[in-house]
């Protein structure tokens, strides 16, 4: 991650020149002419990157800071999720070179719990969802150890635990999904699971900004190592790359530094699937390292949240 944003620099005059606007809004820049063209592929070298950006949104959402997380240990957020079952609440996590350690926190910033997983390893955690497990009447959290910012590793891991109950410090046990790329080694930091059926979908980080997409199904067996389905690309436009994002049943939204972008889903769509249809810019962002993005279980709203001490949690409504 650190090592991207140093490319990033080297392209500030670049970048500068885009549509992209600085300043939390949604409606602050014109659409634009290209539209989102997803394209399929079973192979790198058979790959169409789709031309253009997304247009602006039709709907445009209206933000509002509720807080600003205050803890000390909390200075890299790198993924968040709102919980179902703990009305109000957000697991978030820190990026690399942290515990094992997921936090609930609340839309003011106030943390609620820490809670330690000791039994799972933390590389370089990316982003947390929520979805099914082995027991159906619980939800879990899904922590993305993704990052490979020298494209070295040789397998990443999705781990997956019962989401914590309140007061919980420490929640041993869990499992993890042992994965490989068909396209080798690939540096990510965009974590999707369908929260009913469990479906997978990474998204790699790209300066070209064709993400591609890779899905695992639902129904794999965790106790054996999995290769993900490359199953496309979308375009989010040059040095915009992928940071984080979050899957619900009506839509789907994925982060850049400094724009979110959303696909509507249709009912039973799989989340590839609805990825590979057009979607649209919903929102502009301005933060210091955002990477973080959670819809709201109904899928009314989403909140952001950036590296660094103190900062701002942000909720966006309206654009559905």
């Amino acid at each position: 991650m650190r090592a991207l944003l140093a490319v990033l620099a080297l392209f500030v005059v670049a970048a500068a020149c885009s549509d992209q606007s600085s300043g939390v809004s949604g409606t602050s820049d014109p659409p634009t002419p290209e539209s989102t063209v997803a394209s399929t592929t079973s192979s790198s070298t058979s790959t169409t990157i789709p031309p253009g950006r997304p247009v602006r949104c039709d709907t445009p959402v209206e933000a509002e800071q509720t807080g600003v997380v205050r803890s000390p240990e909390l200075n890299e957020i790198s993924g968040a999720v709102v919980s179902r079952s703990r009305t109000g609440e957000i697991w978030v996590h820190n990026d690399s070179g942290n515990e094992p350690t997921v936090f609930a926190i609340d839309s003011t910033g106030q943390v609620v719990d820490r809670v330690t997983l000791p039994d799972l390893g933390a590389r370089d955690w990316e982003d947390i969802a929520i979805g099914p497990g082995p027991d159906p009447t619980v939800d879990y959290l899904y922590v993305a150890d993704i990052g490979d910012n020298s494209a070295d590793r040789d397998e990443v891991h999705i781990h997956r635990v019962p989401e914590p109950s309140i007061g919980t410090q420490t929640q041993p046990g869990g499992q993890t999904l042992r994965l490989t790329y068909p396209t080798g080694p690939t540096e990510a930091e965009t974590l999707l699971v369908d929260s009913d059926t469990g479906e997978i979908i990474i998204a790699g980080k790209a300066l070209s900004g064709a993400t591609r997409l890779f899905s695992v199904a639902g129904d794999v067996n965790w106790a054996n190592p999995q290769v993900a389905d490359l199953v496309g690309e979308i375009q989010l436009g040059t040095f915009a790359t992928a940071t984080g994002g979050d899957a619900g049943r009506e839509q789907v939204v994925i982060r850049t530094y400094d724009e979110v972008f959303k696909w509507k889903r249709l009912p039973g769509q799989t989340l590839a699937a609805a990825l590979l249809m057009p979607g649209c810019r919903i929102a502009s962002v301005d933060e210091t390292q955002g990477e973080a993005i959670a819809l709201t279980p109904d899928g009314t709203a989403f909140y952001t949240l950036s590296e660094g001490i103190d900062q701002p949690i942000y909720k966006y409504t309206g654009g559905s």
